[in-house]
């Protein structure tokens, strides 16, 4: 019981790290910098948050295939997908790339905490 538990927590703590990096994403690109500055940001900061999103995309997919079907998993994994679709095949304005990343950010982030917050504690994994 206790290694589902973990399981559970491990999948929702990957689409938490996701939601979180495009909300930094969309934060730092608000921010008004020099050129120096963000080329530091996108070296030190960004470049390692994007290999670590992927990295936790990754294994939370795996994750919600590989654990019994819940569907907040499953909203998280297709909102996900679309998310990193919708990046791909925008139409490169940066008004809809802020705006996908805040809504993904803000609704992955959400579903995570109701997660940790509220059903984790009800024990809602042993369904």
């Amino acid at each position: 019981m206790k290694g589902r538990r973990v399981e559970y927590d491990l999948a929702y703590g990957c689409f938490l790290v996701c939601g979180l990096a495009a909300l930094a994403g969309s934060l730092m690109e608000a921010i008004p910098k020099d050129q120096g500055t963000t080329a530091l940001l996108g070296f030190f900061v960004a470049t390692p948050l994007a290999l670590a999103s992927v990295a936790a995309l990754v294994c939370g997919i795996v994750l919600c295939i590989r654990l019994p079907n819940r569907w907040p998993l499953v909203i998280l994994s297709g909102a996900s997908i679309l998310f990193v679709a919708a990046l791909f095949i925008g139409d490169g304005s940066t008004a809809f790339y802020y705006a996908i990343s805040i809504v993904y950010g803000v609704g992955v982030v959400t579903i995570s905490a109701v997660w940790f917050l509220i059903f984790r504690k009800k024990g809602e994994f042993n369904r």
